[in-house]
């Protein structure tokens, strides 16, 4: 009989437990509201100070100085979607093979013609400020130029969870619209991490998945 009672109490219990960590749970989805994280630096300085996730991303802005003095200047405002070295590594890979398959030599980010890689990575840059509150309002997106005066798109998005639509990640979609008005032709990719406020602007991490340049590497290489 007392293990029969014991039995009952632990399992209501056990049912209490349950509730209140779902109803938790759901609540914070519900109230999910993504805060900007400062980092005390420049937008370079913060790139440096990450450890070795953005080794090729340092390295190419050894060889574009301009885009890098801007992400280290006091009075430019910037906003930087960055790439880790992932995002680099699927664009060599990428377009190595294709070189391979034609018996042409691989290259590597030192390889770059200039005028490609200065375009590729001016591409990650805009002047001002774009955070997730900023184009929250845009509901189609925000078509916005890159400080090179190309034409880029940026969507704010936030992913379901828990089963609650819009209850998850707050994300920005990054597309390069290639010049067309027809979304079927746009190279798309989405950040893994949002709203890092430097000293100088705003930082966005872009998905590991992305690959360096749109896709575009292996096409312009390989030609």
């Amino acid at each position: 009989m007392m293990k029969r009672q014991l039995y009952i109490v632990f399992s209501f219990l056990t049912l209490v437990i349950g509730f209140a960590a779902c109803k938790k749970g759901n609540t914070y989805y519900e109230d999910y509201q993504l805060k900007d994280t400062e980092f005390k630096g420049t937008t370079l300085n913060f790139l440096e100070t990450q450890g070795s996730v953005y080794d090729s991303l340092l390295l190419a802005l050894e060889r574009v100085p301009d885009l890098r003095s801007k992400l280290n200047s006091t009075t430019d405002t910037l906003t930087f979607f960055a790439t880790t070295n992932s995002s680099f590594t699927n664009a060599l890979e990428a377009m190595n093979a294709v070189r391979k398959a034609s018996n042409r030599a691989p290259l590597f980010i030192e390889d770059i013609p200039q005028i490609v890689l200065d375009s590729l990575m001016y591409h990650y840059a805009f002047n001002g400020n774009y955070n997730t509150n900023s184009l929250e309002e845009f509901k189609e997106g925000k078509e916005v130029r890159a400080i090179d005066n190309y034409r880029m798109h940026l969507m704010f998005k936030v992913t379901s969870a828990s089963g609650i639509t819009n209850g998850g990640q707050q994300q920005i979609k990054l597309s390069d619209i290639n010049n067309s008005i027809f979304q079927r032709y746009w190279q798309e990719s989405n950040t893994s991490v949002v709203n890092i406020k430097t000293t100088n602007g705003t930082v966005h991490i872009l998905s590991p998945s992305h690959n360096f340049g749109f896709s575009k590497l292996a096409k312009i290489l390989n030609k």
